[in-house]
């Protein structure tokens, strides 16, 4: 039986999705967000995802780019569902690798047809590959831990980004990263909601990366963000001690640091 994963902010529509595809003999499941359906994906495991564009926290074309990183996982027959019509919008999802799109509003034999048609294209393609282990070990292509935007683009602080993680894989805010702590060739994420990132990533990939008017490096181990300082307080002549929230070390910085620290937190 192939399994299906419906990704629709749309409750009322994702239902009637998920009703008709059980009645043809598939197993269904729905996510309500990008979130949760990235969730979804590592652990339902489905051979089709049908995911809407418009999504209220992650954009469609951003998951399935995201998807497409994911390592021991074989890329799903992904199709799209949009409002969107306009050729640019087709052709955007096409080059990052949508198999098919339906239109909305659409009939229910439009979608079971696409749904068949492309089930029936993936089942010829594994005729012509006989070891789908080998397919997948080629289609990994060393990927990286994490790569949230192309090498050399910045990203902004309400950016989203993707960390594969066996635990708490999924997409997280730039916002919500409080403190970075280099390791070596890797790097500590720390995050507001207690959850923490071993990331094979130097600091100054990060450096590079986030935006230096939130994120100060106050010594050569760590990199903060100003969002969460909480209080600076002298310890000694040329000293200062910084209190982040929801992060239990005190740190330390020098007097020219504090005050670049206490400027941006203000």
């Amino acid at each position: 039986m192939k399994k299906i994963l419906v990704i629709e902010d749309n409750i009322d529509l994702a239902e009637n999705i998920v009703l008709l595809l059980k009645e043809n003999g598939y197993e269904v499941q729905a996510a309500y967000n990008g979130k949760n359906g990235l969730s979804s994906i590592m652990e339902f495991d489905p051979d089709i995802v049908i995911c809407d564009i418009m999504l209220p926290d992650i954009s469609g074309y951003k998951l399935l780019t995201e998807i497409k990183k994911l390592e021991e996982k074989l890329m799903p027959i992904f199709i799209f569902l949009t409002a969107k019509t306009l050729r640019e919008d087709l052709r955007r999802g096409m080059i990052l690798g949508a198999d098919d799109y339906i239109t909305k509003p659409f009939a229910h034999e439009e979608l079971i047809g696409a749904i068949n048609t492309q089930v029936k294209k993936r089942a010829k393609f594994f005729e012509r590959n006989e070891d789908k282990k080998e397919i997948l070990e080629k289609s990994k292509n060393n990927m990286p831990d994490f790569q949230p935007t192309p090498s050399g683009t910045a990203l902004s602080y309400n950016d989203h980004i993707f960390i594969s993680d066996k635990k708490n894989p999924g997409f997280y805010l730039v916002s919500s990263i409080i403190v970075i702590k280099s390791l070596k060739d890797y790097t500590q994420l720390f995050l507001a909601d207690n959850k923490r990132f071993f990331l094979r990533k130097s600091m100054k990939y990060w450096e590079d990366k986030l935006p230096n008017e939130k994120f100060v490096r106050i010594h050569r181990q760590t990199l903060i963000n100003v969002d969460y300082v909480e209080k600076v307080e002298p310890i000694s002549s040329n000293r200062y001690r910084i209190i982040v929230k929801a992060f239990n070390e005190e740190l330390e910085a020098s007097q020219r640091l504090s005050s670049k620290i206490k400027k941006l937190s203000n």
